[in-house]
Parts: C-alpha cells; sequence; structure tokens
C-alpha cells in the first residue's frame, strides 16, 4: 500500500492562504508617507484639510456652512499658487422644495510657457456633502469626511506634490470643485452649461469620488475609447481596476460628476467603495475617515499627474483619445492586464479550445465518461442554483430584520453582513469539499472527472459572460489557470501537482481580490448572486486540492 506523502497538499493549502493574506495586505494595509518630505503625496497631510473641511454637515440644506468650507478652499487653492475664481448659479430648483443658489471653484495652475495650445487635466471633486437621508428611523445628514473630502483633499494634496517641480512642467493643472453634486450633479451640469469655458483646452478628467470611506482607491470607470487611457494607467503606482466595474456601476443607482463629461471628454474615476453603512450618514466624519484609503489615492493619481505634467506626448489635445476599448483587471501582486477587444476575443476563443481539447485528450488518456462529467456537472450546477436561492433568502431575511425594503443591489445597514458573507462563503467551500472528498475515498480517480466537470461548469459561464459583456476576466483567469495545470498533470504527476499549486494560487489571488470588490459595492442583499459566480473558484479550487492529494500517493 502507498505512504500519502502531505508534502503537495499543505503546500496548496499555504498556497491558498497566502493569497488571501497578500490580497488582505494590498487591500487594507497601504504604507503612510512621511509628511515631512515636500515630494512625499501624504495622507496626513489630506487629513489635515479634511479635519477643517468636515467639522459640519455642509450640504444644500446648509448654505452658510457650506460657505465657510468654499472660502477655505479658495484659501488653500490661492496658497497653492492657484489662479482661483468661483462661478456662482442662482435660483436652482431644489427638489426638497423651493430654490437654492449653487457656487463651483475653479483653479488654474499654469506651466511656466503659457500658449493657446497648451493642454490642463483637471482634477475634479465636488465640495458638498450630502443632505438629508433617512437611515432606518432616523434622519441623518452626512459631515462629507470621505464624501468627498477625500476628493477635495486629495487635490490639493497632488498640486502640492507637483508644485516641487512646476519648472518642468509641460502641460497644466486645472481644478474644479463642484456644488450640488448630491443634488443631481448641478454644480457640473451649470458649469457645462453656462461656462463651458472652464473645460477649454483639457485632454484629460481625472474625478475623485467616494462611495464609502475605506478600502483601496479603485478606478471603477473610464469614459468609451480608453486604449490609451488604460495605457497611461500603468503609470500608476499600486493600480486597482477593473473595467467590469463600470457595467456593475451603470446598474447601480449612482452617478458622478464624471457622468456629466465622460461623453465628451478622456478621464478616470476614481473612488473608495467599501462601508457604505456610513456612506452619506452622520458616520461620514472625521474620525471614521482611513489614511490608507487616502494614500492609495495618492499612490494611483500623483504618478498620473507627474507622468501627464513632465511628458511632452501628453500635449497633443487627442493624446487620450482612441476609437479602441480595452478590456482590463488588475490583481494583488501581479499588477496590471490589458488586452485589446480583438486579442481578448482571440484570447477566449484559444481558451475555449483547448478547454474543449482537454477533455478530449482526459477522455482520453483516463477513460473519463462523458456521462460521468456530465452528470456531475448537473449536480453542481443544481446545487449552485440552490445556494443562489437560499443565499437571496437569506439577504432577505436580512433585509426585514432591520426593517427596510429588500434590494439585491443595496441592504446597507444590517449589522452582521460581513460574518453573513464569510459564513456563507466557508459554508459553502465546506459543503462541496465534503461530498467530492467523501466520493474521492470511494474512488481516487474521481477527482479527474470532478475536475473535468468543474471546467466545463466554469467553461459554460465563461462563454456565456463572453457573449452577454465580453468582460469575463473573472472565469477567464480561473478557467485558463486550472486547465494548463490540469493538462499538465495528464502527463507527470510531479509537474502537475506544482501546476495545480500555482494554479490554485493565482485563482485564489483573483477571487479574493474581485469578490472582495463586488461585495462591497452591491451589499449583503446580492448574497444569493455572490455565491453562485464563487461557485466556480470553489469547484475548481476543492477539485485541484483533490488532484494534489491523489499525486502525492
Amino acid at each position: 500500500m502507498k505512504r500519502h506523502r502531505p508534502l503537495y497538499p499543505i503546500l496548496y493549502i499555504s498556497a491558498i492562504v497566502m493569497a488571501g493574506l497578500i490580497t488582505f495586505l494590498h487591500i487594507h494595509l497601504i504604507k503612510i508617507k512621511d509628511s515631512e518630505n515636500p515630494y512625499n503625496f501624504s495622507a496626513l497631510n489630506v487629513a489635515e484639510d479634511i479635519k477643517i473641511i468636515s467639522k459640519k454637515p455642509h450640504s444644500i440644506e446648509h448654505p452658510n456652512e457650506k460657505k465657510v468650507v468654499r472660502e477655505y478652499l479658495s484659501y488653500r487653492l490661492r496658497q497653492l499658487n492657484g489662479n482661483v475664481k468661483v462661478f456662482e448659479y442662482d435660483s436652482i430648483a431644489s427638489k426638497l422644495g423651493g430654490y437654492m443658489d449653487i457656487a463651483n471653484i475653479y483653479a488654474v495652475f499654469d506651466p511656466p510657457a503659457v500658449t493657446d495650445s497648451t493642454q490642463y487635466v483637471i482634477l475634479t471633486a465636488h465640495y458638498d456633502s450630502r443632505f438629508r437621508q433617512e437611515v432606518l428611523s432616523d434622519t441623518v445628514f452626512s459631515y462629507g469626511a470621505a464624501d468627498d473630502g477625500y476628493g477635495v483633499g486629495v487635490t490639493m494634496e497632488l498640486v502640492r506634490v507637483a508644485n516641487n517641480y512646476h519648472n518642468l512642467w509641460n502641460q497644466g493643472i486645472k481644478v474644479l470643485f463642484t456644488d450640488a453634486e448630491e443634488h443631481e450633479m448641478d454644480g457640473m451640469r451649470n458649469m457645462m452649461e453656462k461656462d463651458p469655458y472652464v473645460m477649454e483646452n483639457v485632454n484629460l478628467v481625472i474625478n475623485i469620488e467616494a462611495r464609502g470611506v475605506r478600502g483601496p482607491a479603485l478606478l471603477f470607470e473610464t469614459s468609451e475609447g480608453n486604449g490609451r487611457l488604460v495605457d497611461f494607467y500603468k503609470n500608476s503606482g499600486l493600480p486597482y481596476g477593473y473595467s467590469l466595474t463600470s457595467l456593475v456601476y451603470g446598474i447601480l443607482p449612482n452617478n458622478t460628476d464624471f457622468s456629466v463629461v465622460k461623453n465628451d471628454y478622456p478621464g478616470y474615476n476614481f473612488a473608495v467603495v467599501d462601508n457604505l453603512k456610513f456612506y452619506h450618514t452622520d458616520r461620514d466624519n472625521y474620525s471614521n475617515i482611513s489614511l490608507e484609503s487616502i494614500q492609495h489615492y495618492g499612490a494611483q493619481i500623483n504618478p498620473l499627474v507627474k507622468s501627464y505634467l513632465l511628458g511632452r506626448a501628453y500635449g497633443d489635445k487627442a493624446a487620450f483619445e482612441s476609437s479602441c476599448d480595452k478590456i482590463f483587471f488588475t490583481m494583488p501582486l501581479l499588477g496590471l492586464f490589458s488586452f485589446s477587444k480583438a486579442a481578448y476575443i482571440v484570447l477566449n476563443i484559444v481558451t475555449l479550445l483547448f478547454t474543449l481539447f482537454l477533455l478530449y485528450l482526459s477522455g482520453y488518456m483516463m477513460k473519463i465518461t462523458a456521462k460521468g462529467v456530465l452528470g456531475m456537472f448537473c449536480r453542481f450546477f443544481l446545487l449552485s442554483l440552490a445556494v443562489l436561492l437560499i443565499g437571496t433568502f437569506a439577504a432577505y431575511l436580512a433585509a426585514l430584520s432591520i426593517g427596510v425594503p429588500f434590494n439585491p443591489l443595496e441592504v446597507k445597514y444590517f449589522k452582521y453582513d460581513n460574518l453573513l458573507f464569510v459564513l456563507s462563503l466557508i459554508f459553502a467551500g465546506g459543503t462541496v469539499f465534503v461530498a467530492a472528498w467523501r466520493r474521492y475515498l470511494r474512488n481516487r480517480h474521481f477527482c479527474r472527472e470532478f475536475m473535468a466537470s468543474q471546467l466545463v461548469f466554469t467553461g459554460m459561464l465563461s462563454f456565456v459572460s463572453a457573449v452577454l459583456f465580453l468582460d469575463n476576466f473573472i472565469f477567464l483567469v480561473p478557467l485558463a489557470m486550472a486547465g494548463v495545470s490540469f493538462f499538465v498533470s495528464l502527463f507527470s504527476k510531479t509537474l502537475g501537482g506544482i501546476f495545480h499549486i500555482i494554479s490554485g494560487f493565482i485563482i485564489a489571488l483573483s477571487g479574493f481580490s474581485f469578490f472582495y470588490l463586488l461585495y462591497v459595492t452591491v451589499t449583503i442583499g446580492s448574497l444569493g448572486f455572490l455565491l453562485f459566480l464563487a461557485a466556480p473558484y470553489i469547484g475548481l479550487l476543492v477539485a485541484q486540492l483533490l488532484c494534489v492529494r491523489h499525486v502525492s500517493v
């Protein structure tokens, strides 16, 4: 009787744990830069501005407090050597009743040599906080520390750092702090209608927002024709973005100032999205800001601003215009991946054909039957549907328990949402593992049949996603990685075990990062849907663990 050698299974499980740890560090532990070095973008400097901005609610219902913030921001921009102007717009109809007056703050920072064709990046954020909102049984006002104290504070720190090398600028910076963004983006809309010259010679827009108070700063949206924008984003430090989030954001009931200009100007939209419990509430205050989140804005955007200001190529008005849209995604440790749509289609076709060939080869070499694989696929698919229904019912009960209408995209104030999500994933993964392990103990070759069924399941989801959205990396990455490792294992046990470990690490790295983001974006209301999307990851990781166990005996 052969003895079991546990090295490969131990390494495999360690790789999954390591992927989780790396993802956690990437998401939550950003190093805060020293504020004493003037060349550093420091969250500590930003926090000092936020402390003043967020002393009181300053929404459209607080005109006096909003005026105080406006005067402070105008003062700070002048301190930074900006040419500052305030644009006032009167008698704007309010959906709260009556009319209101609003005012945008605009500043220009010219390069040393200015001509009529000098181009500018415009950094935009809004300085008003959220007006009244009902949270459970209370009426609350936000202090605007994150939304959008993060945006205005980060913008001023970006300008401060850039001033250190002002004599080297080839392009310039414009700053626009809008009013009444929380009320139908009125500040940006009125600017575009009545003072469009603000956007003259602007060839790049960077909008800085917040839909939460913590977590990494996410590039969650670009303008269409993003080919050159994605290429330029490679200059960023610690990139964190997904082209797929533009699709998700389009489904959510949200807009930003960027929504008003994105069809006319190329640009980026950044935001933190974690902890919607604090979003637009009185808990969005200075005591709850995240220095790590603020630092991550700087880590990404500061290198972009520097590259733009110093690069002569970006002085062309059409420098960021493109007819090409790119698919892009990031993974912790591994960085940014981007593909043209044509290249991505080819990648999908190659992966699909390789998967079909692999299924045929495994049947030929290992006598895996189509009946057995399809039977296992059907059982797993039905289990995934059951998980979807059970998870949705659990989310419905969570909404019912706090007295809010069930909305699959927003159940924000359930106290135990994180615990419910983690326990659900553990339960789903544990159920799959126990069921597969019991079958494996009766038939050690079951692991190959189970692996083949998971390739079919993941391949099906990948194909459907590609047809509907094209952007299907959440299934394409695990399908390709698991397929390669399974292929190698057909010919070599030792190499197969090594490739399964590498594959499991990359699949977990991709999955942990994206599902964290998706979960904090759509909330516990989408629990069932999230568990269904996670099913192929769970299935492939369990299948590879069984395969690693098999090659170690």
